[in-house]
């Protein structure tokens, strides 16, 4: 027989969603049905706490605690990109393979960075920045007008400087 449910106990459900949109229950039940949770009113509460990222996929973190989940958006560097480029919201069923071909500013990608920053790999924020950078050249934007692999060659060289931290 399995152990009583705890009612404190803190549990952790990361899922992947569109922001502003309802994720399919059927993906959702065997995440948090065991945790006895309405696959329903959580994914409807994923639709509430998107709304700022309406259009882009992103992961979902959900803190469940005796029986109720807390949304929060754990946003990845490729939607944080898209994000910045100021682009206006899309249908995802009518509009497909857009190409995001905008400009962002080296001080967003700082800014971006500064975000990544827990989350990321790097030993200081100059390869986060790197890592960003990596990211917009496949999302396929520009920074600063120039493309983001000439701007990781100017940090590599010292011609553009990072601040620490």
């Amino acid at each position: 027989m399995p152990p009583k449910f705890d009612p404190n106990a803190i549990t952790v459900v990361y899922v992947k969603a569109v922001g502003g949109e309802v994720p399919a229950t059927a993906s959702l039940a065997p995440k948090i049905g065991p945790l006895g949770l309405s696959p329903k009113k959580v994914g409807d509460d994923i639709s509430k706490g998107t709304t700022d990222w309406k259009g882009l996929k992103i992961t979902v973190k959900l803190v469940v605690q005796n029986r109720q989940a807390k949304v929060e958006v754990v946003p990845s560097a490729s939607s944080l990109v898209i994000k910045h480029l100021k682009e206006p919201p899309r249908d995802r069923k009518k509009v497909k393979h857009v190409k995001h071909n905008g400009n962002i500013s080296f001080d967003d990608v700082i800014n971006i960075a500064r975000q990544m920053r827990p989350r990321s790999m790097a030993k200081t924020l100059a390869g986060t920045c790197k890592e960003v950078l990596g990211t917009a050249q496949s999302v396929g934007c520009s920074v600063d007008r120039c493309p983001p692999h000439d701007i990781i060659d100017k940090i590599n060289a010292g011609e553009y400087e990072v601040p620490d931290e």
